[in-house]
C-alpha cells in the first residue's frame, strides 16, 4: 500500500505557532480551535496572502511546532507494516528544509517527501491512502474507486459529512485499526 501522510494538522501542529504569531502581529486571541472552517483567512479578517505567508513564518521557526500527538514517531512507524510511507504536503518550497529538519527532530519515519503545488493536486498523485485534515481533499478522494482516506479531525475539518471509503479519526492510535479494515475489505 502506497501511503500518503499529510505534514501540516496532522504531524505538525502548525496554528500553535501560525496563532502566537498572528495574536503577537494583530493583538488577537485566537486558538486553534477559532479556526472552524478551512478558510482560516475569513476568520482572522486577514488575506489568504497573509494566511500562507504567516504559516510560512511558523515554518521558519519550526522548533517551537508541536508535534499533534505525543510519541508521534512510534504511532507513524506502525505505518510502516502496511506499506510505503511518504510525507505529502503543500508546503511552499522554502519551508520545505524546515519541514524536513521538523520531521527527523520528531523522528517521523518516511520513505519520501513530496511536495505538491496544493491540496488539491494531491489526489492525482494516485496513493492508495490519504491521511489528511482536509476535508476538500477527501471529498475528492471519494468520488474516486481506487483510494482510501483518513480524515484526521482538527476544528476545520469537524462539520465534514460522512463519506464513502472516508474514515474520521481522532488520534493516531486509531490508524492500525483502520488500515486492518481496508486491507482486509
Amino acid at each position: 500500500m502506497r501511503i500518503a501522510v499529510d505534514l501540516d494538522g496532522v504531524l505538525a501542529d502548525t496554528m500553535v505557532t501560525f496563532c502566537r504569531i498572528l495574536n503577537e502581529r494583530h493583538s488577537t486571541q485566537f486558538t486553534v480551535d477559532s479556526f472552524i472552517h478551512w478558510n482560516a483567512w475569513d476568520i482572522a479578517h486577514i488575506t489568504k496572502d497573509e494566511f500562507f505567508r504567516t504559516l510560512d513564518e511558523a515554518w521558519f521557526d519550526w522548533r517551537t511546532i508541536p508535534p499533534t500527538e505525543e510519541n508521534l514517531g512510534e504511532k507513524v512507524a506502525r505505518l510502516k507494516n502496511f506499506g510505503e510511507v511518504n510525507i505529502v504536503t503543500g508546503r511552499s518550497e522554502a519551508t520545505v528544509p524546515h519541514a524536513n529538519s521538523w520531521l527527523q527532530q520528531h523522528h517521523i519515519p518516511y520513505h519520501k517527501f513530496v511536495r505538491t503545488v496544493s491540496t488539491r493536486s494531491k489526489v492525482k498523485l494516485n496513493y492508495d491512502l490519504y491521511i489528511d485534515d482536509s476535508a476538500e481533499l477527501m471529498s475528492l478522494i471519494a468520488s474516486r474507486l481506487d483510494s482510501n482516506g483518513i480524515l484526521y479531525s482538527q476544528p476545520w475539518n469537524r462539520n465534514a459529512g460522512n463519506m464513502p471509503r472516508i474514515f474520521r479519526i481522532e488520534r493516531w492510535d486509531q490508524i492500525p485499526e483502520v488500515l486492518q479494515k481496508i486491507a482486509s475489505p
